[in-house]
């Protein structure tokens, strides 16, 4: 039988928070490491079925903030199945280019209007691998933008295309889900965090982002054990000294952060399942952030089951970042 302890629950509003002794992040601050000066700082990654509104929104309110361009990036990844003439593989690859230029016209159609002419709108179509491609080209700019498409048979024989980016990627990544639009959930940002005793390296980026947005922050860890350990090892007043703990640590850090740029910080521990709390948090968030490990070497090595869980089953945007 699951047994689910009340959440523990505190909160600052940015009038009470510390205003010295700790330190104080900006997202440009905290992105500079990474930016290059290129006018399209935002790059979205579309398929041959385009992209959905959704999508659209989350990257012209990201580039519209952030006062840079959106650049539409297309990968031809060419099969050919059986021996083919130089000249047949050229032309098919001129008519899956036809396809994407012709798919990314229609996309940057349908963006434009969102952006108001306030920044530039650029198009390319490339050739590779598209993991890896894509994950080339977004390599110095911003932020990358993706859709979560829809499980199909194609996903039966290979990993998401989401789930290798948001570990391949060099630059924050944003997984919006499919059918996602804006002004559908709470507007606070919520950060999962893993270990609060570590939380500093997982809040500082999200309380950037959500300073830099005007949104509130949620910070959120959850614990648990498989059954069994609990009946071993645990008793109900265990289990609650246990989350109180962890909360004091928790709050600890915090104090120890200067994130009074934030319109308002609170913080949530729950006895339940991480992958429970942070899919049940994206329905009442703006934008999920969770942290990725650096060092990335193998495609997916430093996304643990846990994000990919969630990239796979959240319904509000997913924005990745590395540990500060």
């Amino acid at each position: 039988m699951e047994v689910t302890e009340p959440a523990i629950t505190g909160g600052t509003k940015a009038s009470d928070a510390p205003t010295g002794g700790g330190r104080r992040w900006t997202w440009d601050a905290w992105r500079g490491a990474i930016m290059t000066g290129t006018e399209f700082g935002v790059v979205v990654a579309v398929g041959p079925d385009g992209v959905q509104d959704g999508v659209l929104d989350f990257a012209a309110a990201e580039a519209l903030r952030r006062g840079t361009g959106v650049e539409l990036v297309h990968v031809v990844h060419s099969f050919v199945a059986v021996p083919s003439a130089a000249d047949q593989i050229r032309s098919l690859d001129n008519a899956l280019l036809e396809v994407g230029r012709a798919v990314l016209t229609a996309v940057a159609e349908r963006l434009r209007p969102r952006l108001r002419g306030r920044v530039p709108v650029g198009t390319e179509v490339l050739f590779g691998p598209v993991a890896a491609t894509i994950a080339a080209r977004a390599a110095t700019r911003d932020l990358l933008v993706l859709e979560r498409r829809e499980p199909g048979g194609e996903r039966l024989l290979t990993m998401s295309v989401s789930t290798r980016l948001a570990a391949r990627a060099q630059v924050p990544v944003a997984v919006v889900p499919h059918g996602w639009a804006p002004g559908t959930h709470d507007p606070a940002v919520t950060v999962g965090v893993d270990h609060p005793i570590e939380a500093a390296g997982q809040v500082e980026p999200a309380a950037a982002y959500a300073a830099e947005c005007g949104r509130p922050l949620r910070v959120l860890h959850a614990m648990w054990l498989a059954e069994a350990y609990q009946d071993t090892f645990f008793v109900n007043h265990a289990r609650r000294k246990w989350t109180e703990e962890a909360d004091r640590e928790l709050r600890q850090v915090l104090d120890e952060l200067d994130v009074v740029s934030a319109p308002a910080v609170t913080r949530e521990v729950r006895w339940v399942r991480p992958v429970e709390a942070l899919v049940g948090a994206t329905r009442r968030s703006s934008v999920l952030v969770l942290s990725r490990r650096t060092g990335r070497g193998l495609v997916g090595a430093d996304l643990g089951p846990v994000t990919r869980a969630v990239l796979h089953h959240a319904e509000c945007p997913v924005l990745l970042v590395d540990r500060s």
